[in-house]
């Protein structure tokens, strides 16, 4: 069995996989997460510890190929500050690809919360200016350039911008972010000003997190689809989201595939050095009985 699996096909072996993934897909497996990330439970007390009619500032700044990894982080964010009842100011300094983004889900989520947009939530979207705008937030939204939100609907006709103005008004700042952009959140708003800052990052950037996670700077980050999953299930135990996301089933199906490939690893591992073993003692016989025969000739 061990040899034939050592001359399998690759494209059975490619096929296996897809079944291994199409499979629990369709099935919906949905595994509990074994423990929760620190740094993911510190964003969520960040968040729980609010009291109603505190106000959350998400930025977003990432585009549609970090969506798989960012987007369940940012749905189950806004699940619950809107389960808490907690005012919610979206935004896009940095990254104008993100403004769609986020607006689509604000609204979504908005609604299955019966949240009005103006009143529990505002989408401010993009503003040129990056760096600038960040600051300029500081002062007030007209200095950041923002005068409209994404509807074009002035600010000052929004009945949740008038308690809203500059970064004193915000009890924490999300960064959800695919880029080098949290540094620009913790040292030019978190130092300067005092905000609170959180972030939510893909896998790769998360180790990038740590000298601002252990200093203080960062009150807790989000690590990729783990992150999110994380958060998902603190959410559904707390009670807040009955029904999850797609974080906790896309790491299910992950944790799948990495079993599978395993598992071929040792078996191929197995069966080459199988297969070593009985070439190499193949050749042994043959050279003692060549030995044997050169003795007989002699």
């Amino acid at each position: 069995m061990l040899e034939r699996l050592m001359a399998l096909d690759r494209r059975i072996i490619f096929l296996a996989l897809l079944v291994v993934v199409v499979v629990p897909t369709l099935l919906k497996v949905s595994f509990p997460m074994s423990s929760i990330t620190p740094s993911t439970q510190a964003v969520y007390d960040e968040i729980d510890g609010l009291e109603p009619g505190s106000c959350v500032w998400i930025a977003l700044d990432y585009t549609p190929p970090a969506m798989a990894e960012l987007q369940p982080q940012l749905k189950a964010i806004l699940h619950h500050c809107f389960a808490k009842d907690i005012k919610v100011l979206g935004m896009n300094p940095l990254i104008a690809e993100s403004a769609p983004l986020g607006m689509k889900e604000f609204r979504t989520i908005g609604g299955e919360h019966n949240k009005i947009e103006g009143i529990d939530y505002v989408y401010l979207g993009y503003s040129p200016g990056q760096l600038s705008v960040i600051l300029g937030l500081a002062k007030d939204m007209g200095t950041a350039g923002y005068t409209t939100d994404m509807n074009d609907i002035p600010l000052s006709d929004l009945p949740m911008m008038k308690e809203i103005k500059n970064y004193d008004d915000a009890d924490l700042l999300i960064a959800v972010a695919a880029f080098k952009t949290p540094g620009y959140w913790v040292q030019f708003v978190g130092d300067r000003f005092g905000v609170r800052v959180s972030v939510g990052v893909t896998n790769v950037m998360y180790t990038a997190m740590f000298p601002y996670l252990s200093s203080g700077q960062l009150k807790g980050a989000l690590p990729g689809l783990q992150g999110a999953a994380e958060y998902e299930q603190l959410i559904r135990n707390a009670g807040y989201w009955v029904a999850g996301g797609p974080a906790q089933p896309g790491m299910s199906i992950q944790s799948i595939v990495h079993y599978a490939l395993v598992l071929l690893l040792i078996l191929c591992n197995a069966g080459y050095f199988v297969t070593r073993h009985r070439e190499r003692k193949t050749m042994e016989q043959r050279q003692t009985e060549a030995a044997k025969q050169s003795m007989g000739l002699e």
